[in-house]
């Protein structure tokens, strides 16, 4: 064998070896998955009483805050409509609204019920801006002091 398929040969073992080694140390307990409110009830069993994810938008006229207290009740919902109900003290998101995507950790109470001890809003990452010369220069002066 020729010096320089040799090191070839041995350059292509170390980067599959190398992407075994990365593939293999990402575990299942690495991995986050979320539910969804229509998964819960046949999955009920199986994850009560751990530490869960379950995502979903909030549903419209569903929002009780109340400031004093940092206690935010309100229900998620999915595609097939099936609401679980969340309760989750802390700090509201400023983004957080009716319709908005919510991500919840936390435990089931039962099987439509959610203690939240995290709340992430989702949000559209699509940025835009004007081709109009006029609005572009209203925006950059309601940005100065």
């Amino acid at each position: 064998m020729k010096r320089s398929s040799l090191k070839y040969i041995i350059g292509g073992v170390l980067v599959i070896a190398i992407a075994v080694w990365i593939f293999g140390s990402i575990s299942s307990k690495n991995l986050t998955y979320y539910y969804t409110p229509s998964e819960i009830p046949s999955k009920f069993d199986t994850i009560k009483g751990q530490t869960i994810r379950v995502m979903g938008l909030v549903k419209s006229q569903s929002v009780t805050w109340i400031p004093k207290e940092t206690k935010l009740q309100f229900q998620i919902t999915d595609e097939l409509n099936h609401v679980i109900r969340v309760d989750y003290t802390g700090a509201k998101p400023d983004m957080f609204k009716e319709g908005q995507g919510v991500v919840v950790e936390g435990r089931l109470t039962d099987q439509d019920s959610f203690a939240a001890t995290t709340l992430l809003v989702k949000h559209n990452e699509e940025y835009k801006t004007s081709d109009h010369k006029e609005q572009k220069e209203d925006y950059y002066q309601s940005l100065q002091p």
